[in-house]
């Protein structure tokens, strides 16, 4: 039988003596995404940032994200976190990264991206202000030259004539904005062939002044180059810079003294607000077809472009296509889609995690966002979509899974060139068997499933039978981190409450016995957001709808995670007792039983749920029951309605229910009730018991 040590005076619990390792008795537990740690203001077991870190990394069995720390990492099985399906508007180290290797190895980094063939309409529901970056025609970098001294350019400034200002741009483009008191003289850069700037040289621009700011139109195409001139780096620590993304750079320089407020590229994005209160803005994305270009410089000039062989295409940069996701997204979010139709960009791609991993100390990573693909959710389109790269629509389910098949081929690339076995997915509730957009494929690629805010409080009983899709994906060998939440519990209605905060948990650990597996599921409890985090809990009377605890100064991972209940040893999963009705999982297909291993054509772990109580029964589901489901030293059980979210069930009498033996109820510090064959249950609640030893009774 595996052991474990008694929680120490300090109570902290030390990493339990197991055959197999983990840290808890009857589950292994993960962390999502630690880091901002502080120092802890309101428990005395923990002093420092240190202590917390060092509690973070002895109390979970994986961690999905980075301890942030190479020998910590290297210490449990961390997953970080990649996003292979987006790459960031404003570049960052990884395009950084992708873009020098790209250009080390003879291949253009632009076909890393996706782009519209055609000019296309999408509607804008929630502007992101990470959009903003493009819309205002933001630089990657501006630079300012003083006394031979680099520093970032800090608007308003006043410039001479011996000075200078250097401006990196993210992509080409022919139009600048300068707002100042006169315009300056420009130069465009010259690249060597190691890809550094190798000199300057004037350009002929023709300047407009309209409502005070400057008008330039560059009448010269010239080639991205390192941030770097004569040896120097010209970065000022901008990390897509530093790691080797090419940039458009022009030097500017006026012949006497100018104030300078700003300088911005013209943008070619806009965000169209409509007069109908209930419509969405809209955007226009400007087409990219190569028929246009027919010199095949990268850029559609004026005569280009009267002659256009595809009057629907308008672009005249091929970074102007790039498809931009305009659904709801991240705040201060702006992303494009990555290609994955190129084969030499894809191996560039997962050389980067190979690279990335080995120097974190990662064990391999998950994938968040699965679902953000190609289908609405991301792209109501208007009119166009049609795809340059792939013979699909844009806001399609036939692209969405189209894209999702070739991902999966690219995780499967990640994992042969990284050797990582331990490759995860953020699928959140939906189910891989009946969510349209996710080829089958996928289910042989990813080892470990993320199934972020899964389990609720008040999930009632209609939901929990259709979670059958846990036990599919452990037949097929894979993992899951199954994560509770609080959202829609006690502590939502009540927030400064430290009973309801302990019961939604409690009650979140009881779901989640209901379907640990072993070896197969991890245990993560969290509040009510998907911001995660190490850093402190808050409490503010004054706005309670950003309430995270019942008080203010307690790391959010050693609040959350009840690591007293979770000491307490019920066992493992077992067979059910005799005499009660088994559970039954329905499907938007049929129906089984729990204790079952076939759901039609797919393969089941069994769960061995069975009914304690239920009244009211409509179609498989109880109007109210009672869910159980036994272990070698211990029983759980959870009461729902058949519905989710009734508030009003949180008020109805409470039932007691018959065990099947004698059993202790394990509280939530991790003591023991009196033995009893009887529990009381209200509603949405969830009970753990444990056993009785023979000799105790």
């Amino acid at each position: 039988m595996s052991t474990y040590l008694k929680i120490i005076s300090i109570g902290l619990l030390t990493v339990a003596s197991m055959a197999d390792g983990q840290v808890y008795p009857s589950t292994e537990t993960a962390w999502v995404l630690t880091g901002n740690w502080q120092q802890p203001t309101a428990i005395s077991e923990l002093n420092t940032i240190k202590e917390v870190r060092r509690w973070e990394a002895d109390h979970a069995d994986v961690v999905f994200g980075s301890l942030q720390d190479v020998e910590l990492n290297q210490k449990t099985i961390a997953m970080g976190y990649i996003y292979v399906h987006k790459l960031d508007c404003r570049p960052d180290e990884q395009q950084g990264w992708l873009h020098r290797h790209a250009y080390l190895n003879g291949h253009d980094p632009e076909k890393g991206y996706m782009h519209y063939k055609n000019d296309t309409q999408l509607t804008v529901p929630v502007q992101s202000q990470g959009l903003n970056y493009l819309l205002n025609g933001e630089p990657m970098l501006t630079l300012l030259i003083r006394n031979n001294n680099f520093s970032t350019a800090r608007f308003p400034l006043t410039v001479n004539d011996k000075e200078q200002i250097i401006f990196h741009a993210a992509y080409p483009f022919e139009n600048i904005v300068i707002d100042s008191n006169k315009h300056p003289e420009l130069w465009v850069t010259r690249v060597n062939n190691d890809g550094d700037i190798d000199g300057l040289e004037k350009a002929d621009v023709h300047w407009i002044q309209r409502e005070g700011k400057w008008f330039g139109h560059i009448n010269k195409r010239w080639l991205p180059t390192n941030a770097k001139f004569q040896g120097r780096e010209l970065n000022t620590g901008n990390k897509a810079l530093k790691a080797g993304y090419r940039s458009w750079v022009v030097a500017l320089n006026w012949k006497s003294k100018a104030e300078v407020n700003g300088i911005n590229i013209e943008p070619w994005l806009s965000i169209v607000k409509t007069s109908d209160k209930q419509a969405a803005a809209t955007m226009l994305f400007p087409g990219w077809d190569p028929k246009n270009d027919p010199n095949n410089d990268g850029y559609v000039d004026d005569d280009e472009f009267l002659a256009r062989a595809n009057q629907a295409a308008s672009a005249r940069f091929k970074h102007q296509a790039r498809v931009i996701p305009t659904g709801k997204m991240w705040a201060g979010s702006c992303w494009y889609r990555t290609n994955f139709n190129d084969d030499s960009f894809n191996q560039n791609h997962a050389n980067w995690y190979k690279y990335d991993w080995k120097r974190q100390g990662l064990t391999g990573a998950y994938n968040d966002d699965m679902a953000k693909l190609f289908s609405t959710n991301q792209f109501n389109v208007q009119f166009g979509g049609q795809i340059l790269e792939a013979p699909i629509r844009a806001g399609t389910s036939k692209a969405a899974g189209y894209y999702a098949a070739k991902m999966s081929d690219f995780l499967d690339l990640v994992k042969s060139t990284t050797g990582s076995q331990w490759l995860s997915a953020n699928i959140s509730e939906l189910n891989l068997w009946e969510y349209p957009d996710w080829p089958k494929q996928l289910r042989g690629v990813v080892d470990v499933w993320l199934r972020e805010h899964y389990l609720s409080p008040a999930i009632g009983l209609e939901r929990l039978q259709s979670y059958w899709d846990s036990y599919a994906l452990a037949a097929l060998g894979d993992k899951s981190l199954i994560m509770t939440t609080t959202r829609g519990g006690k502590s939502q209605q009540t927030p400064l409450s430290k009973q309801a905060w302990e019961d939604d948990i409690y009650t979140g650990l009881a779901l989640y016995y209901l379907f640990n597996i072993p070896n197969k599921t991890y245990y993560h409890s969290w509040n009510q957001t998907f911001i995660y985090g190490s850093n402190n809990t808050h409490a503010d009377p004054k706005q309670l709808n950003k309430t995270i605890w019942y008080r203010t100064g307690e790391p959010k991972n050693w609040a959350y995670q009840p690591h007293k209940l979770l000491s307490v040893d019920i066992g493992k999963p077992t067979a059910m007792p005799n005499g009660f009705e088994v559970v039954k999982w329905l499907s938007k297909t049929g129906k089984v039983a729990t204790d079952g291993t076939k759901l039609e054509d797919i393969s089941l772990e069994p769960a061995n749920w069975f009914w304690l109580y239920r009244t009211g029964w409509f179609d498989d589901v109880p109007k109210d029951g009672v869910i159980a489901r036994q272990y070698t030293q211990g029983l759980v059980l959870y009461r729902g309605s058949k519905y989710r979210n009734h508030a009003e069930f949180y008020q109805v009498d409470s039932i007691r229910v018959p065990l099947s033996g004698l059993y202790q109820k394990v509280n939530y510090d991790g003591s023991l009730g009196e033995p009893t064959q009887y529990v009381e249950v209200n509603g949405y609640e969830g009970v753990i018991l444990k056993k009785v030893e023979k000799g105790l009774r």
